[in-house]
């Protein structure tokens, strides 16, 4: 756990007792496993250690959208499924996951000795809450778009940013895809096979490549 971005600046000493006091415990699952559920008691933070997972979010037919893809030392729980309570939400594993969990309590209120890696967790915590915003406006820019074809583009170039490459594989099955950006899924493959048409992408499988035109 030491290259986990949320423990940063904390030396091995520390995290040890830090665990200890934080009420910590590491978890593994298979994929296609629940992690979370929105309506559960548990007041805890979970830390993905490695795999990727899902959280969604059902409506009230039962049809689901995927609201954020995570991955190795992204961070979920109860404080990030509050605003959303009407609505069944739920953490769901994509691949093997290995999970730390620990108290939400223990993070908010120090303890009697107001330890400096205490004061470090905190700040890594609001480090990372700042990434998450700036991935939320990324959201909105990509779900803001009328159009099927313009919510596509718009995300394979944001991907393309993010991966340095005009090249590159999506993180989702095209499924999922469809769940991420609110489409529906004959719609999404009926533009896609638009757009290669028009060979303003190029796609096999899950790899997309962007083409570029004078």
């Amino acid at each position: 756990m030491d290259n986990v971005y949320i423990f940063d600046n904390i030396s091995h000493q520390e995290l040890e007792k830090m665990m200890v006091c934080f009420k910590s415990q590491i978890r593994t699952f298979p994929a296609h496993e629940q992690l979370l559920l929105s309506s559960s008691s548990a007041n805890q933070i979970g830390v993905i250690l490695s795999g990727e997972a899902d959280l969604i979010k059902y409506d009230y037919d039962g049809y689901r959208s995927i609201i954020e893809h995570l991955t190795t030392q992204d961070i979920f729980g109860q404080l990030l499924l509050r605003p959303f309570d009407e609505s069944p939400m739920e953490v769901l594993s994509c691949t093997n996951c290995e999970v730390l969990f620990f108290d939400y309590e223990c993070l908010i209120k120090r303890c009697a000795y107001a330890c400096a890696h205490h004061s470090m967790l905190v700040n890594n915590v609001l480090q990372i809450f700042s990434s998450k915003t700036r991935q939320l406006h990324t959201r909105l820019d990509i779900l803001s778009q009328r159009s099927i074809r313009n919510k596509l583009l718009t995300y394979f170039r944001h991907l393309a940013y993010e991966y340095h490459s005009e090249s590159f594989i999506l993180p989702f099955t095209l499924n999922s895809m469809a769940d991420y950006l609110f489409i529906d899924r004959s719609a999404m493959l009926r533009e896609m096979k638009k757009m290669r048409d028009e060979n303003l992408i190029q796609s096999k499988g899950r790899r997309i490549t962007l083409q570029h035109h004078e």
